[in-house]
């Protein structure tokens, strides 16, 4: 099987996801030398990380949440054809129709809508947010599977988006 993972924030320095990605990606190399995988990467991690003979770096400098992930990331996807690709955080591409699992850490910006805690002028920070949404629910309701770090996560997409809890695996982080 060829998996592909959106390793673009790896590591500690872009917060919890980067580390859950770089934890993902360590404790794979360990366990699966059957499946193929495919990683795609930033310029900033590309030259520093070796991987195993099954694995196949990708640069792939593309900025989150961005226009540009949007539109050039699913060209990417379809042209290296996986099987399954893994988005390790909601920015699945909206044009991306392929096989995807996700993991979904938490529902704040669901909780949260006043805007307080940004530093974007609040028309701009409501259009982000309508973006954040639309994001989020092609995640939900677009991939086999959503993976979260806990049974709460678990039990608010379940309530929040009405899907099947079969859909939804917890596996705890750290």
């Amino acid at each position: 099987m060829k998996i592909l993972i959106d390793a673009r924030l790896y590591g500690p320095s872009d917060t919890g996801i980067g580390r859950y990605t770089q934890k993902l990606v360590e404790n794979l190399i360990k366990i699966d030398t059957k499946n193929n995988y495919l990683i795609l990467l930033r310029k900033d991690n590309y030259e520093l990380l070796n991987f195993p003979k099954n694995w196949t770096k990708i640069l792939t400098d593309i900025k989150h949440y961005s226009f540009e992930e949007q539109i050039k990331l699913p060209i990417i996807l379809y042209n290296l054809k996986p099987d399954l690709v893994h988005f390790p955080h909601i920015n699945v591409p909206i044009l991306y129709f392929g096989k995807f699992v996700v993991t979904i850490h938490d529902m704040i910006m669901h909780k949260f809508k006043s805007g307080t805690a940004t530093t974007r002028k609040f028309p701009v920070y409501q259009i982000w947010r309508l973006g954040y949404h639309i994001a989020f629910l092609k995640a939900v309701y677009g991939s086999k599977k959503i993976i979260v770090p806990a049974t709460e996560v678990k039990k608010e997409i379940i309530n929040f988006y009405k899907i099947n809890p079969k859909k939804v695996e917890v596996t705890y982080e750290g």
